[in-house]
C-alpha cells in the first residue's frame, strides 16, 4: 500500500493507548480491542524539540496489523515547529501545543482563514487545555500559502524561511512538505489522530 518510492522505516512501540509490547520488538494487541484483523491505519507524531521548537518533527507512521501483531513504520518526516519559540504550553497564542493526543477534525485542501488567517493545505484539530487549564484553539497543522495553494507576494502567504516555522502555537510545514504530506493521502489511510509529546 506504500506510494512508488516511498520509504519506510519500522518505527518503536505505538502510542501506549493502541497497543502493548511484545518481546520480539512487534506489538501487539491491547486487551479488549476489538478491531478486526487487517484495520491498518496511520496517525501523526508531533516530536518536541525543547532546544529549538521551531525545529521539531512531524512523521507519518503507518500501522499494518497482521492477526494479533503489529508493525509500525514511518513513512515520511519532516521538520515542524509550533509556538513562537516559547516551551510553555499554557502561552495561548505563543506556547507550543501541550502534550497529549488529538483528534484530526477536518482536512481542507482550500482552507480559506480570511485575512493572516490559516490559508490552503491544512488539518484542523480539536480545542484543547493546558495543565493550568487555559484553553488552546483554533489549532492546525498548516504552512504559508493562499487558498489557492499558491504562494503569495507577502506575510503571511510567502514561506520566506526558517522564521516562518514560528506560529502562534499551530504545527508548521513548508509548503512543499505540507504538500508532501497531502500527497500521501492518495495511497494511505487518512490519519485521524495526533500524538504530541
Amino acid at each position: 500500500m506504500a506510494a512508488a518510492g516511498a520509504a519506510l522505516t519500522v518505527v518503536g512501540v505505538l502510542p501506549a493507548t493502541a497497543a502493548t509490547a511484545a518481546t520480539d520488538g512487534t506489538t501487539t494487541r491491547a486487551a479488549g480491542t476489538a478491531a478486526a484483523a487487517g484495520d491498518n491505519y496511520t496517525y501523526l507524531s508531533f516530536k518536541k524539540n525543547s532546544s529549538n521548537p521551531s525545529n521539531s518533527r512531524l512523521s507519518l507512521v503507518y500501522v499494518q496489523w497482521n492477526g494479533d501483531r503489529v508493525h509500525s513504520f514511518t513513512v515520511a518526516s519532516w521538520r515542524a515547529g509550533s509556538g513562537n519559540g516559547s516551551r510553555n504550553s499554557c502561552a495561548r497564542n505563543a506556547g507550543w501545543l501541550p502534550n497529549g493526543t488529538y483528534t484530526i477534525r477536518a482536512f481542507y485542501n482550500h482552507h480559506n482563514g480570511g485575512a493572516r488567517g490559516v490559508n490552503g493545505i491544512s488539518w484542523l484539530l480539536n480545542d484543547t487545555r493546558c495543565s493550568n487549564g487555559t484553553p488552546r484553539t483554533a489549532l492546525f497543522i498548516h504552512s504559508e500559502m493562499l487558498p489557492s495553494g499558491a504562494q503569495g507576494r507577502s506575510e503571511p502567504y510567502r514561506w520566506d524561511g526558517n522564521s516562518d516555522y514560528k506560529s502562534a502555537g499551530c504545527i508548521k510545514l513548508k509548503p512543499s512538505d505540507i504538500r508532501q504530506l497531502k500527497g500521501y493521502r492518495a495511497n494511505f489511510p487518512h490519519p485521524t489522530k495526533l500524538y504530541v509529546g
